[in-house]
């Protein structure tokens, strides 16, 4: 919330239709520019979808929602603020597809991740698997 403010206020000045646009056109300090490495390759497409987020070293996992994904990546909102590590497993608890995350971007209680191949739960081929699916399991 504190951030939304913050972004209202130092764009507030600058006149446009869209407010993205001006975030784009006049950059404020401490705010990093938006460079083609870190802008989304694809579009994103809004979905509502439980999911956990594991973390293999702890045997643990939190409850998160997916609100967008797109061809590489991932926007998550958590219910709580958590410590996180940097990579880690997210499962889709409909469809136990299984990805390799790494976390790109955090603001409060949502993040942005890039998402690598998928893995069928239903279907295990490794070990890793085989415990990813036991942590599914539990959480659903």
């Amino acid at each position: 919330m504190r951030e939304t403010v913050r972004s209202r206020r130092l764009f507030s000045d600058y006149p446009g239709e869209d407010e993205d646009e001006d975030r784009r056109r006049f950059q404020a300090d401490g705010f990093p520019s938006r460079t083609a490495e870190t802008r989304r390759r694809a579009p994103r497409r809004r979905v509502l979808l439980s999911a956990i987020i594991v973390d293999l070293d702890v045997d643990g996992f939190v409850r998160c929602r997916l609100e967008n994904v797109s061809d590489g990546g991932a926007c998550l909102k958590l219910s709580e603020r958590r410590f996180l590590p940097s990579t880690f497993w997210l499962v889709a608890t409909t469809s136990g597809y299984a990805y390799k995350a790494k976390i790109a971007w955090r603001c409060d209680y949502r993040l942005g991740v890039t998402l690598g191949e998928p893995g069928d739960l239903s279907d295990p081929v490794n070990l890793t698997e085989r415990r990813l699916r036991r942590i599914w399991r539990m959480a659903c």
